[in-house]
């Protein structure tokens, strides 16, 4: 088995990945995706010049990254992984990773468990379909506007004051929605249901759908999106190892 450790993928070698993680979809339906472009580090484990596993790293903070991984269905339970995760540990020592899961790989959770690695938290991905959505019922808060600007950012003003923002990037037919955030001093005073439902208005003249996600510890804004309509889509457990 040769092992290549590279800082950036050739397209010749983004193509093959891209063949690896089609044949775990189509083997046990994994839905996510590998960093080809935004990755750090990768390590490629070829075998007769056919890529068998693939590994990559991205840098969440100095000294902890995240780490995608897959192995061809075919030759699982032969090493390829561990011997991946061995190069990669050599090369950014003290460091912590973090894994990924969707919980639609039984591999993934048996490398998990074999790892010891704890659980650290979950993550939903919800979707609002805008299309025949129609907003709550609710009154705007006194002295409330909200602006759009382009490039996708929202800004929530009281009395001229900046009190929240937000962001959206395009994502097929709809947008991914992010960095929702108020200030601590106006939280809990309905200004962030004002903002959000304000935000999703505007939206709907242009977006078919509103993807977000949520750590499942926040508790006060998975409620808000479930009140506006979001369903779950998928659920993300991250470990550390």
């Amino acid at each position: 088995m040769e092992l290549i450790a590279a800082s950036a993928l050739s397209a010749e070698q983004k193509s093959l990945v891209s063949g690896l993680f089609s044949a775990c979809r189509e083997w046990e339906g994994l839905t996510l995706s590998f960093p080809s472009d935004d990755g750090d580090f990768f390590v490629l484990c070829m075998e007769g010049g056919i890529l068998v596993s693939a590994l990559a790293l991205y840098q969440l903070d100095s000294h902890l990254y995240e780490c995608t991984a897959a192995t061809h269905p075919e030759h699982r339970r032969k090493g390829c992984f561990s011997q991946a995760l061995e190069l990669a540990e050599s090369r950014f020592r003290n460091s912590d990773f973090s894994f990924v899961t969707d919980g639609h790989c039984p591999s993934a959770a048996f490398v998990l468990k074999k790892l010891n690695a704890r659980f650290w938290y979950k993550e939903h991905m919800m979707r609002l379909e805008l299309s025949g959505w129609i907003p709550p019922v609710h009154v705007l808060p006194p002295s409330f506007s909200v602006t759009v600007e382009d490039g996708g950012s929202f800004t929530a003003f009281v009395r001229g004051r900046k009190i929240g923002s937000c962001r959206v990037s395009p994502l097929g037919s709809g947008v991914y929605l992010y960095g929702m955030e108020i200030l601590p001093s106006f939280r809990g005073k309905g200004f962030g249901n004002a903002f959000f439902i304000q935000v999703l208005k505007h939206l709907q003249k242009t977006a078919a759908s509103v993807t977000l996600q949520v750590a499942g510890s926040n508790t006060a804004a998975l409620n808000l999106y479930k009140k506006a309509g979001f369903l779950i889509t998928e659920t993300l457990s991250y470990y550390l190892y």
